[in-house]
């Protein structure tokens, strides 16, 4: 990670702008870093046309006095506020945890909660944080394997699968309910039922109720970025989506994604999976649009999330 130019930068732009797709629509998000030091070769946000130059984070300096600045405008604060729609607010530089500090203690303390997905860990100075504000705290960990070989490979400077299992410890032992989302599943790495079933084992272990799930969705930039694994590797998951066609998923018009039919029985199979451990699964909607819709934002009340669905539906009809 050392290799990885830390570059810190003063924010210009509004930072609360409200999401526009899915579970996050109408929800404002932060990211405290341009780019991301985990440098996970499927990430989507590395083929942003303003993304950093290749070994760049560029760490958003003034973004507490910018974020106070702009709370202190607002008529009617947000009720939530995500983080890492577009990076991890917990990679692992000093610099980069204590501005995450720093901007989630700025919303605590103003009532407003937040919500996060990381495949970072989570100091204890933010557990003993988040333990004053347990109510307004929504917390997701990523993980896919507990291979320590896949976590290289795909996500070279993220934290290991020993440390995510402590987050999710940590979390639940100040009565914070964790979940935890499978995603990506990569097809012949990942998919295998000896990996998932250890993988089910272990976060029912941990105290996990609730997963969401979904495949690698392919763009033209993951492609590319698909340079940095063995040819052989790249070439057998790449093959998955060859005569899949482009469609819109999230914010790409030339998203592919895994067939159908796949992807149903992959998702058949770790729902029964989850269900044997007593944990319940969902299926990502955002990224699987063609499937029945599944709702899995963590922030909103049944009656919201009623009503969310219904108006996701119109949209889709």
């Amino acid at each position: 990670m050392h290799s990885i130019k830390l570059i810190k930068v003063n924010r210009k732009s509004q930072i609360l702008k409200p999401s526009v797709f899915g579970c996050l629509k109408d929800t404002p998000s932060i990211n405290i870093t341009k780019g991301c030091m985990h440098s996970c070769v499927y990430c989507y946000a590395r083929g942003f046309t303003d993304a950093p130059p290749k070994g760049e984070v560029h760490l958003y300096k003034n973004l507490p006095e910018m974020l106070e600045r702009e709370l202190d405008r607002k008529r009617k604060l947000p009720r939530w506020v995500s983080f890492s729609t577009a990076s991890d607010a917990f990679q692992d530089r000093d610099e980069i945890l204590k501005t995450t500090y720093t901007v989630m203690k700025l919303l605590l303390e103003r009532d407003i909660g937040i919500s996060f997905l990381t495949k970072g860990f989570i100091p204890m100075e933010l557990i003993e944080l988040f333990t004053r504000y347990t109510h307004a705290v929504n917390a997701k960990i990523g993980i896919v394997s507990l291979s320590e070989d896949y976590r290289k490979r795909f996500e070279p400077f993220s934290a290991s699968p020993f440390k995510r299992l402590l987050n999710i410890r940590n979390l639940n032992n100040i009565n914070i309910g964790v979940s935890v989302r499978i995603d990506p599943i990569i097809p012949g790495i990942t998919d295998s039922e000896d990996s998932l079933e250890h993988l089910m084992e272990k976060l029912n272990e941990a105290g996990v109720k609730n997963i969401s799930v979904s495949s690698l969705v392919m763009r033209p930039s993951i492609m590319n970025f698909f340079q940095a694994l063995p040819l052989k590797t790249a070439k057998a998951i790449i093959k998955n989506y060859h005569d899949q066609p482009r469609q819109r998923i999230i914010t790409s018009a030339k998203t592919r994604l895994m067939p159908r039919d796949m992807r149903i029985a992959q998702y058949r199979y770790i729902k029964g999976l989850a269900q044997r451990y007593g944990i319940h699964c969902s299926v990502c909607g955002c990224k699987n649009p063609d499937l029945p819709w599944e709702f899995c934002s963590p922030w909103l009340d049944k009656k919201e999330a009623f009503n969310h669905n219904k108006q996701l539906a119109l949209f889709s009809n």
